[in-house]
């Protein structure tokens, strides 16, 4: 007879302080930026104002295609690589830009080189993607480490792997260890890679 009572006085308790709590985020202002020093691209999140002057804005959520090409690397991602960079440095890494914004040229011209090495634009497409697919010539995706640093470049590019989800950092594809595109805002984990381009 006593255990049903105090389940039940439990019970109400808890019922009592699920509908008198108020989840702690519900009076937070949202994130309108996030922050990275310069010199160490240690980061903050901001709810107003702006970055200071020794800080880069790294923007507050995924970076996307803008209307228009673009002649070099988005700023905002560049931005974001570039607080990785310090990051990975002060942890011993060196991370290098080996491939980044394209333009549409010399994206179908690696394409058509890809599909001669392949032997087909479906098998081509696993590693190239024609011009109208690929983030490169929209300035949101870069090759890291791709062909130097040996194996110091391939750990560097793991590194940016593991932790370039706090700069919005993500690498893209299971077949690609250099690639990585701003696919998601600083802090969020990057969604599950796909197999290969496609």
């Amino acid at each position: 007879m006593k255990a049903p009572r105090l389940v039940a006085s439990i019970a109400t308790v808890a019922i009592s302080l699920a509908l008198t709590t108020v989840p702690a985020s519900a009076n937070e202002a949202p994130v309108i930026d996030y922050c990275a020093k310069k010199t160490t691209g240690k980061f903050r999140s901001i709810t107003e104002g702006a970055c200071t002057k020794k800080e880069r804005s790294l923007g507050a959520g995924p970076i996307v295609r803008g209307e228009t090409h673009p002649n070099a690397l988005v700023p905002q991602f560049k931005a974001r690589y570039e607080a990785a960079k310090m990051a990975a440095k002060k942890k011993g890494h060196t991370l290098a830009i080996t491939s980044g914004y394209r333009s549409l040229e010399r994206q179908e011209m690696l394409y058509q080189r890809a599909i001669k090495r392949h032997g087909s634009a479906a098998e081509a497409s696993k590693w190239v993607l024609p011009p109208e697919k690929s983030n490169h010539p929209w300035g949101i995706a870069i090759d890291i480490n791709y062909g130097v640093g040996g194996t110091k470049g391939k750990k560097a590019a793991a590194w940016l792997e593991k932790n370039g989800y706090l700069y919005g950092l993500c690498r893209r594809y299971e077949n690609e260890w250099w690639h990585f595109e701003p696919l998601v805002a600083p802090g969020q984990q990057c969604p599950v890679m796909e197999p290969y381009a496609s």
